[in-house]
């Protein structure tokens, strides 16, 4: 028999719920922020917020402007990184190359060829 003690009532399941969709919604309105331009991706990758830090790494470079779903696959095919790390679990010298990578792209670079320089670079 499953001990009742451990059950969460109604009211603390529905608040957990809430919560979790507020934080989702935190997290999209960020993601369109950084889209739009109205937030760079260096203010993104340093935020101490738990917003940020959740966000999958594929979903940010996304929304990255001049990057897109394909170029996001490519550049972290390039970096070696999993697509579903997130940006917590990033270190200091895997957000500076990022961050190196996305001023490329937002110079002009094309993302194939921000790829390919910085697996040369491996």
């Amino acid at each position: 028999m499953p001990n009742e003690s451990f059950r969460y009532s109604k009211q603390i399941s529905d608040q957990g719920r809430e919560r979790s969709v507020e934080v989702r919604r935190e997290r999209a309105a960020l993601k369109e922020r950084l889209k739009a331009g109205e937030i760079s991706p260096a203010d993104v990758l340093n935020d101490e917020g738990n917003v940020a830090a959740k966000i999958r790494l594929f979903a940010f470079l996304k929304s990255c402007p001049g990057v897109g779903s394909a170029g996001a696959r490519t550049l972290l095919r390039a970096l070696g990184l999993s697509e579903t790390k997130t940006i917590r679990s990033l270190g200091p010298v895997q957000k500076a190359r990022i961050l190196t990578m996305l001023e490329m792209v937002a110079g002009g670079a094309r993302v194939d060829r921000v790829a390919e320089i910085i697996m040369s670079e491996r």
